[in-house]
């Protein structure tokens, strides 16, 4: 692994569910079984929990941190629990998790595997009409703000529907992902993808017009090493279009600790307005705009995950159709796909959205360096 490489771990579906992380990434089309490869094996021993982390100053700023909360893999079974910290500073969130490679790995490999994606069914997103990029949220999805016939590099491709997104709209696509099953997509489809962590090392300074991060700082073990490379990668003037978790936002607030966004323990970074800002100053970049910008179907899949929530070594009865759900499971997992085609959610997030609060941020960013 070369030095300069940050450790992290690329934790998306295919780009119609954005990003949500995986939800990478557009919309499921179905809230009661989300067409994600099946994360957890009954009969496959559990990997050992990687050794907590004595908390140490905050990664962005140097001041202190603060325990907040207790969380764990409420989705898909992995096992222990993590402490979550507050910077006093510039109130960024980190998980104390510290994760070889290997454990890394395994992580991904046994409790997020997508061998069984279908190439076949492989397809980028539509161009869709403006008031239903709006209604829906679509634009929480940073592949959606770049604009046609530009140099993109989007960094965690999940399965490249995003990179055949661009290349439809004239645009010179590269992407990078941490999964070597999107390899298949590659070759069937034809794509530019490295397998591996991003590393500015294989490519040419200054060389993109673009570069996306959608879904993917918040996996990242350290972002100012992740920063730093996508700022020597792009050109002058170039843009970065960054989406992650809000946890300032309503969601958290209401949800508490079954907030899906905390996706413990494949989320360990959890930027504030503040905490992004001075990181990107520090890798030379800067913020153009930011905002909240949520994809409507979350919410489905929060009211679901409140329905059926797992835990240490046991998955959600939702997020993997391995475990069985009970008749009062089944009915309010009903009950949350009609809201949804009903347009609650849609509403819901909107006014969240339009207050600041919503579960997801959006950073257009500048490349201020030479």
């Amino acid at each position: 692994m070369p030095d300069n490489a940050a450790l992290f771990a690329v934790n998306r579906a295919p780009s119609r569910v954005c990003r949500p992380c995986p939800l990478h990434r557009a919309v499921l089309p179905s809230l009661v079984h989300p067409p994600l490869s099946e994360p957890f094996a009954l009969n496959v021993a559990a990997p050992p929990p990687p050794a907590p982390a004595a908390p140490g100053p905050c990664r962005i700023c140097g001041a202190a941190l603060q325990a907040e909360r207790q969380l764990f893999d409420d989705r898909y079974g992995y096992p222990d629990r993590y402490g979550l910290y507050r910077c006093a500073g510039c109130g960024h969130r980190a998980l104390n998790l510290q994760m070889t490679p290997a454990q890394v790995s395994e992580l991904y490999t046994r409790f997020y595997p997508r061998s069984s994606f279908d190439v076949e069914a492989w397809q980028p997103p539509r161009e869709e009409p403006a008031w239903r990029t709006w209604w829906q949220g679509l634009r929480a999805s940073a592949f959606r703000w770049v604009p046609p016939g530009v140099k993109v590099l989007d960094v965690g491709c999940g399965f490249g529907e995003s990179l055949g997104y661009h290349r439809n709209r004239g645009c010179q696509v590269q992407g990078v992902e941490a999964d070597a099953n999107i390899l298949r997509v590659a070759e069937r489809h034809g794509l530019d993808v490295k397998v591996g962590l991003f590393d500015a090392a294989n490519y040419a300074p200054a060389s993109f017009d673009v570069v996306t991060l959608d879904q993917v700082i918040e996996h990242v073990a350290d972002p100012l090493v992740v920063l730093r490379g996508v700022c020597q990668v792009l050109k002058p003037g170039g843009m970065l279009v960054l989406s992650t978790p809000n946890a300032n936002g309503l969601g958290a607030w209401l949800f508490g600790r079954l907030w899906i966004h905390w996706h413990t323990p494949y989320h360990v970074q959890f930027f504030s307005t503040a905490s992004m800002r001075q990181a990107l100053g520090q890798a030379g970049l800067h913020v153009e705009s930011v905002r909240t910008v949520t994809n409507s179907a979350w919410l489905g899949f929060q009211w679901c995950h409140l329905v059926a929530p797992g835990g240490p070594g046991v998955p959600s009865a939702f997020w993997s159709t391995q475990m069985p759900r009970n008749t009062g499971q089944k009915l309010l997992l009903g009950l949350a796909a009609v809201a949804g085609r009903l347009g609650l959610n849609a509403l819901l997030t909107r006014l969240a959205d339009a207050l600041g609060r919503g579960d997801n941020f959006v950073f257009v960013i500048r490349k201020t360096t030479p």
